[in-house]
């Protein structure tokens, strides 16, 4: 991670690039992550522990360039000035991760050596990337130790967090099997890697398998015995925790999807056409107009401009100042994920408290026709479409894809969609898909025209 020149020069040596300001930087590593890329990479590693606090907070890009152009000019940079840099650079490689669709591994809990700060590495600090980059699937290394229960607790709440407890046999056996014990009874079984080497010599690897077995051995059996979990259960744990989800997580064989043989969704039925549906990526609507933040006030009845006129050349108040409307593209998931999106632009504010944003699109029909629209959200939303209110529903819950199916009527010509979403705190976004079998209706993409 970037704190000196050398350094800048380092990764930009193999492309023959000149660095002459961060943008220069930004596109060499574009370049050498897809290029890892291209040689096979399976994951990114985030080992910064070692050197600081694992919270990588927001930060403009008008701070990291000057932070940056210090660096450069060999100028002098405090540590809170270059640990705002590293938190810019450390979002921008995971966009770069959320683009590529890879994992990333992270560093936490005790460090290799001797004097270093212990609760720089407490895995809770990274929890605001959890949120911010929901689609990327984060895995923590070393078991947390020693905060087995707060990454326990991650594993639990957050769906893309999952436990790695490679190196975690060799620092303490009696902790392995305690958290093991606990992280089958509170974490779903695929999130849980239960073994990896941590070494650079065979030798050791094989001696740490052989410590992992006993102690995942020892653990299921007593599960088995207290009646926890039936053999089977056991036996089929075993090998997911051994060997299936580093599989599933770092995509060795090809992407597969765990539920292909859950025989519910085979059956012809409503659950069945909603899993046809739900498990394509297709329909969402991927490009927006966003603007935000306003003050929660009186939530979705809190009637906003937006809801009177749309206009992208005209700013508004809200939160911290005057607000506008700005283009926003999803990924391939269809998430609009508006704490990423807020965060990005007002450092200052925190979207993880209270608020309301409205997001637009407009779709073209070929002819006046009845339409299936799914939406989700967190928290509640508001819906219209060419200014008639089809949906309203205040809740406080996690956006799924496809939690609401709508049928809806669209217009022959321009259809304008309005989403209001409320953020009750925490995380915050929304998906909306259209289902168009017949590939007859036009999104829009905003950096187009009709």
């Amino acid at each position: 991670m970037v704190s000196s020149v050398s350094e800048i020069e380092d990764l930009c040596k193999p492309h023959n690039q000149s660095i002459k300001n961060m943008a220069d930087y930004l596109n060499v590593l574009r370049k050498t992550f897809t290029e890892g890329v291209n040689s096979g990479m399976v994951a990114v590693k985030i080992a910064l522990a070692y050197k600081r606090i694992l919270k990588f907070e927001n930060v403009s890009k008008e701070k990291a360039e000057e932070v940056f152009s210090l660096i450069l000019n060999n100028s002098p940079v405090n540590s809170e000035d270059l640990k705002a840099l590293q938190d810019y650079l450390v979002h921008r490689i995971l966009d770069l991760v959320d683009e590529f669709d890879l994992p990333v591994q992270i560093h936490t809990g005790l460090h290799a050596g001797n004097g270093n700060i212990i609760t720089n590495s407490k895995p809770t600090h990274l929890a605001n990337l959890f949120m911010e980059y929901p689609d990327i699937d984060f895995i923590l290394f070393h078991g947390g130790y020693p905060y087995g229960g707060e990454l326990g607790t991650l594993a639990k709440n957050f769906p893309n967090v999952y436990i790695d407890m490679c190196w975690t046999y060799v620092i303490s056996p009696s902790y392995s099997e305690r958290y093991l014990h606990e992280w089958i009874e509170t974490v779903p079984a695929n999130k849980i890697m239960a073994f990896g080497g941590d070494y650079s010599f065979v030798e050791a690897v094989y001696a740490h398998s052989i410590m992992a077995r006993q102690i995942i051995a020892k653990v299921l059996i007593a599960k088995v015995t207290d009646r926890y979990l039936t053999e089977q259960e056991a036996i089929d744990i075993a090998k997911m925790i051994l060997r299936e989800n580093a599989i599933q997580v770092f995509n060795l064989y090809g992407k597969t999807d765990l539920f292909d043989n859950v025989e519910v969704l085979k059956k012809q039925g409503s659950i069945h056409d909603w899993w046809e549906i739900h498990k394509t990526d297709k329909g969402f609507i991927r490009s927006w107009k966003v603007i935000g933040t306003f003050d929660f006030g009186t939530g979705l009845d809190n009637a906003y401009p937006p809801e009177n006129e749309i206009k992208f050349d005209k700013s508004y108040p809200g939160k911290g100042g005057l607000i506008k409307w700005e283009t926003e593209n999803t990924s391939t998931s269809g998430y609009l994920n508006l704490i990423s999106t807020f965060s990005k632009r007002n450092a200052d504010i925190n979207p993880r408290s209270e608020g309301i944003a409205y997001a637009y699109t407009e779709v073209i029909s070929p002819d006046a026709r009845k339409v299936k629209i799914t939406l989700g959200s967190n928290d509640g939303a508001k819906m219209w479409i060419n200014n008639k209110t089809v949906y309203n529903k205040h809740a406080g819950r996690n956006a799924v894809a496809d939690q609401e199916i709508l049928t809806v009527k669209f217009k022959k010509g321009k259809n304008r969609i309005l989403v209001k979403i409320e953020n009750l705190g925490a995380s915050w976004g929304l998906y909306l898909r259209i289902i168009d079998p017949e590939n007859e209706l036009k999104i829009k993409k905003f950096e187009d025209s009709f």
